[in-house]
């Protein structure tokens, strides 16, 4: 049993050490991916891309690059750029080289190009660089200005890319004010262009970041040129996520700050899938500790029992004694069955577990005729070994019952075969796992007295709540009545003798009634007084407040309005607090135009539908932590023995809830 725990463990360490070699395998492809369309879309960018070392050196170069100079990439890389500026401009050229890398701020340069250089033209180009850091080189980006028919070129280029490119764009003015998107960015943000133009990209934000963040974002622009980092903005709908993004400022023609570019890509879920990483890697790395030690220790006792193993091995004659000294040193049953099914072999555990037999044993005629099995285990049995000596399974495995002297045992069985060069062999090995049943008993009674406790709590708790309710209603109630009565009369009083103090006097009963009424919501939030005329008024009451506070649609459906008086006072309030529950979620989250609520019945049970029009909900989102609304329903069903489920209506969108509970006294349903 401990070689067969040490096993499990193993086995579960493995998986869990396989899941994890698969989530870094998928990080890896994901960054290969994402490192090949970086590369792509650099090479294939419809602008001017160079990379120079100090010296100025060519490094790197890309497809536009070659084309604005009319070389091959091998005739570009190796030399010195200044080869390629006409002479009157080189001086200025390494001055402004020598500055990118003197200051690592960004830099402006126009200069004209060698004659035959630039399309043959020799035209003015603009060069923009600046120093990246980890390579120590010089990136530039060089555009042609004296060709408006490649600039209009490279322009329509730049905008069929950047609304191919699966990273949203946007470009703000010097204001910070946005004037452009791509389709990206509506994917990404779920807000249209015409909603985005126009506004300040804060508005994404949603709050999410503390002013001295964007203050740095600003200074780092400003002083470095560019920004990259990472931010946490809000969709639409509200939903967070996490997003990596570059700012870049372009400059005119003097040098200032014309425009922003911001290139940003949805990073959610490699950020989850990071943070899931890294609490596998620590469970791991746990696990590996603790196994670790155990395994020093087991180690240890394993060296005793080898050199106890060996001297023992020195004692054996031969294979068949070795084989038959191992086989009754295991502690399960095991028994060597031949094709017949006859015993050619049984351990001695084996043999004190059922008896010692004078005669052969036939194992199938054993299995099909002693009464000690229960439950026809023992025919089922027999079936299981003629399949693997048959052939049509490999392995064969069941749990049983079987009578011993000490009482019912609880077994696990497993048949296998054993091919060798000699006659067929088919090995069963008895495991006893009462212990394991036992504890599986004792589980099972543990979660149904949870359930049990939990349906005591919320009785007791809405118990507590009509206590409450009466009390804030027959002593706080009482009070204010009488005050507003004694406060009405001193109105009336003074309405023609002190105009101040009745101006005064009315101010005061207008804040007795605002508190009546707070104490009437109070009431009604910690138990509604319709409960008290039944369940059908207080679903009512609860669907008039919802249409008011909501201005959603909201339909009753009773199809039997008998199925009321069949449910007792503890499934009223059950009832009560799911549908309360469930209009307070579609407030939340359902973005509905329409609820329906229908309730129907049985001779067995209630069922109660609930559906609305909204956006509906995903596995994903039922199984999140914080879905405590949906776990509270199914918790409350479950401890009346009911069945809950979390679909999709017949129109295909939107969210449906559906429940049954059995009656008082009636079996339970089907589900």
């Amino acid at each position: 049993m401990r070689q067969l725990h040490e096993l499990q463990v193993s086995q579960i360490e493995l998986e869990m050490q396989s899941a994890a070699l698969a989530e870094l395998e998928r990080l890896k492809n994901e960054f290969e991916r994402s490192r090949d369309h970086y590369a792509q879309l650099y090479e294939q960018a419809p602008v001017s891309y160079f990379s120079l070392a100090r010296e100025g050196v060519i490094t790197r170069v890309n497809v536009a690059a070659c084309g604005l100079l009319q070389r091959d990439k091998k005739q570009l890389l190796g030399r010195r750029f200044e080869q390629f500026v006409a002479p009157q401009a080189q001086g200025s050229f390494r001055r402004f080289l020598e500055a990118v890398f003197s200051s690592g701020a960004r830099q402006v340069l126009e200069a004209q190009l060698f004659e035959g250089e630039a399309r043959g033209m020799g035209g003015m180009v603009r060069i923009e660089a600046n120093v990246d850091a980890a390579s120590a080189t010089a990136r530039m980006l060089v555009t042609d200005l004296g060709d408006e028919h490649a600039r209009e070129s490279a322009l329509r280029r730049a905008f069929v890319i950047l609304n191919s490119i699966r990273e949203g764009v946007l470009v703000t003015d010097s204001a910070n004010r946005i004037i452009s998107v791509n389709p990206a960015f509506t994917a990404i943000t779920g807000y249209q262009a015409e909603e985005a133009i126009g506004r300040d990209p804060s508005f994404l934000g949603g709050g999410t970041h503390l002013p001295h963040f964007y203050t740095a974002m600003w200074r780092s622009l400003h002083q470095d040129g560019s920004w990259y980092g990472e931010l946490v903005n809000r969709r639409k709908n509200g939903e967070r996520f996490v997003e990596s993004l570059s700012i870049t400022p372009m400059r005119s023609q003097d040098g200032s700050i014309s425009h922003f570019v911001g290139v940003f890509s949805d990073i959610t879920e490699r950020k989850l899938a990071e943070a899931d990483l890294r609490e596998l890697h620590r469970e791991l790395d746990q696990r590996v500790i603790d196994r670790t030690a155990e395994l020093l220790r087991a180690n240890q006792h394993l060296q005793l029992e080898v050199q106890q193993r060996e001297r023992a091995q020195e004692a054996l004659r031969d294979a068949e004694r070795f084989f038959h000294a191992t086989i009754d040193s295991l502690t399960d049953r095991v028994l060597v069955l031949d094709r017949a099914g006859s015993v050619v072999h049984a351990n001695q555990a084996c043999l004190a577990f059922v008896g010692h037999t004078p005669r052969p044993l036939q194992y199938l005629e054993f299995c099909e005729t002693d009464p000690r099995w229960q439950r026809s285990a023992g025919r089922e049995l027999s079936a299981g070994i003629r399949a693997v000596i048959a052939g049509t399974a490999d392995t064969f495995a069941l749990e049983y019952e079987f009578t011993t002297r000490s009482g019912p045992r609880w077994s696990q069985a497993r048949i296998s075969r054993f091919l060798g060069e000699g006659p067929l062999r088919v090995v069963v090995a008895h495991t006893d796992i009462t212990e394991r049943k036992l504890m599986d008993s004792a589980l099972r009674q543990s979660h149904a007295q949870l359930r049990q406790l939990a349906l005591h709590l919320e009785t007791a708790k809405e118990d507590e709540r009509k206590r409450i309710s009466r009390d804030i209603h027959d002593e706080l109630g009482q009070n204010l009545l009488a005050l507003r009565i004694d406060i009405s009369m001193l109105s009336a009083r003074t309405e023609g003798s002190h105009p101040r103090l009745h101006r005064r006097v009315g101010a005061v009963l207008s804040n007795v009634d605002t508190t009546i009424k707070s104490v009437r919501g109070i009431m009604n939030e910690l138990r509604p007084m319709a409960l008290d005329l039944g369940l059908q008024a207080a679903i009512e009451w609860q669907v008039g407040d919802f249409r008011k506070r909501s201005g959603v649609a909201c339909r009753l459906l009773i199809r039997d309005e008998a199925l009321f008086a069949a449910i007792g006072s503890q499934v009223e309030i059950v009832l009560f607090r799911i549908v309360q529950e469930a209009l307070s979620n579609v407030i939340r989250h359902a973005q509905a135009s329409v609820v329906e609520i229908e309730l129907s019945s049985d001779a067995c049970a209630v069922y109660v539908v609930i559906s609305d029009n909204g956006i509906g909900i995903t596995p994903q989102q039922q199984r999140k932590k914080q879905c405590f609304g949906l776990i509270g329903i199914a918790e409350r069903v479950t401890a009346l023995g009911g069945h809950f489920e979390v679909g999709m209506p017949a129109s295909g969108a939107g969210c449906r809830l559906s429940l049954q509970i059995p009656l008082p006294g009636a079996g339970r349903p089907a589900a």
